[in-house]
């Protein structure tokens, strides 16, 4: 896999960055190293997890604990880029807010012993609260960094306006700021979202051309959408709601007309996160070491630009200055 230097940082990644949100309570720990290992053999160097993934299974934290024990197994702690997310609501009281500097101070350490490292590469804020300002916000952060603790920071699911409001007090004040928007980005229209989820487009697309802001983006192959409706299965009542429309039409037929020439809808949604204007890389997720491997030679070998533009023509509700 290529790599690509992330903007304002000294962080070079891998193309794609093994999503783990199921390490430990969807996925075996076996499963789950076997996929780690299968990436990084390939050449893969970026991890992505959160404090609060796996807390739906039988152990908290259970992606962080299974990482950090793979990384020291193996000895790859030096070799990896890793990102974590923190400052979310305890699942079981999900209206309270997490985003506040005491929590900050918590959830880093308590990620740190589970990924079992000295330092976190790459920090999220995985929700906001609008009530607490940005420069108690930042100026957390930035004691986290000068600790120690984190190399740099980002930030998941905040709206455009507290992005600008973050980036205004960090010039001001001289501090870096941050560095990556961690969101959902992909070629599906999206019709509906979770509330205290945030979708980049127009505007914060143009935002990230515009300030060259690095993105990773979640749910870019649309969590299976069109997977399985080119092998004919059922579709889940969730997934009708958020991408069932014209635009998604569209695009699923000319994607099944190019699955027959031979090219592979999968390939076409990560390629579609790289033809931005500014370092972006799609998250993958994926079910079986068979799946991450086609995500991976999808990346390798590239598309067709004309089929990816042709793709691109038909999205109905985000349309981007490409």
């Amino acid at each position: 896999m290529e790599k690509i230097k992330l903007h304002n940082t000294d962080l070079t990644v891998s193309e794609i960055c093994l999503g783990t949100v199921n390490y430990g309570s969807h996925y075996s720990k076996e499963e789950s190293c076997l996929q780690m290992n299968t990436f990084l053999e390939a050449g893969g160097n970026f991890l992505d997890t959160a404090l609060v993934y796996g807390d739906w299974g039988n152990e908290k934290s259970s992606s962080e604990k299974i990482i950090g024990q793979f990384l020291k197994e193996k000895q790859a702690r030096s070799k990896v880029v890793l990102s974590t997310k923190g400052c979310h609501p305890f699942l079981e009281t999900m209206h309270i807010s997490r985003m506040n500097v005491e929590c900050l101070g918590e959830d880093v350490e308590r990620s740190l012993r589970h990924l079992q490292t000295d330092y976190i590469d790459l920090y999220f804020l995985h929700r906001d609260n609008e009530n607490t300002p940005v420069e108690e916000i930042l100026e957390g952060l930035e004691g986290q960094v000068k600790k120690g603790n984190l190399r740099y920071y980002g930030f998941s699911n905040w709206t455009l306006a507290r992005a600008k409001e973050a980036e205004m007090y960090a010039k001001a004040h001289g501090l870096k700021g941050f560095v990556c928007n961690q969101a959902e980005f992909g070629l599906a229209d999206v019709n509906e979202k979770p509330k205290d989820q945030v979708v980049l487009e127009n505007d914060f697309y143009q935002y990230h051309k515009e300030t060259q802001l690095n993105a990773m983006a979640y749910q870019c192959q649309a969590n299976g959408y069109f997977a399985r409706r080119l092998q004919g299965r059922e579709i889940p009542e969730n997934q009708k709601k958020r991408y069932a429309g014209l635009g998604n039409d569209a695009i699923f037929e000319k994607l099944k007309e190019f699955e027959k020439a031979g090219c592979f809808a999968n390939h076409f949604l990560l390629n579609y996160i790289r033809k931005c204007k500014f370092p972006a890389i799609p998250i993958c997720g994926c079910r079986t070491v068979k799946q991450l491997e086609d995500s991976i030679r999808g990346i390798n070998e590239k598309v067709p630009g004309q089929m990816l533009e042709e793709l691109i023509s038909l999205k109905k509700k985000q349309v981007y200055d490409w």
